[in-house]
């Protein structure tokens, strides 16, 4: 019990609130994702935002909002990286800059796949996702590219 008590302590506010991307999806925490992922042989899809950032509050509640999005995330270990939790100070996940919000796409392996972007996006911002359907988008792709160790079908 007291296990279960430190361990509920430990997981941050937007993991368990959404941190205003909606609380209904499954969100995992960071330190957890990686070890999730190989288990459940599914990609990452790490959320990276600011309470502050004004194009993050912009996309928040769109995200929140899709119905799409949630479907598509049972797909993926959804993580919810805010203000300064983990990964976000992680170099690899400072790929082309540290603007926010982004979003980066790992394997079930653990290792970040740069590959997969907003191609809607100049190149200087390509993790850079402000609606619903560009996020669609790329979901898919790593869907289809099967980036887990078996491929998923949409």
């Amino acid at each position: 019990m007291l296990l279960l008590l430190l361990s509920l302590l430990t997981l941050s506010t937007a993991n368990i609130t959404g941190g205003g991307l909606g609380a209904q999806f499954k969100w995992v925490d960071w330190a957890q994702a990686k070890d999730v992922a190989a288990k459940e042989d599914k990609p990452i899809m790490v959320v990276l935002h600011k309470t502050w950032c004004g194009a993050c509050k912009n996309l928040k509640p769109k995200f929140a909002a899709s119905k799409e999005l949630l479907e598509m995330s049972e797909k993926f270990v959804m993580v919810n990286s805010e203000d300064d939790e983990a990964p976000i100070s992680e170099a690899d996940f400072s790929i082309d800059g540290g603007y926010i919000p982004r979003i980066v796409f790992v394997d079930s392996k653990g290792t970040v796949r740069p590959e997969f972007t907003n191609k809607a996006r100049p190149a200087q911002y390509k993790y850079f996702y402000p609606a619903p359907d560009q996020i669609l988008t790329t979901m898919k792709e790593v869907i289809k590219s099967g980036v887990s160790t078996s491929k998923t079908e949409l």
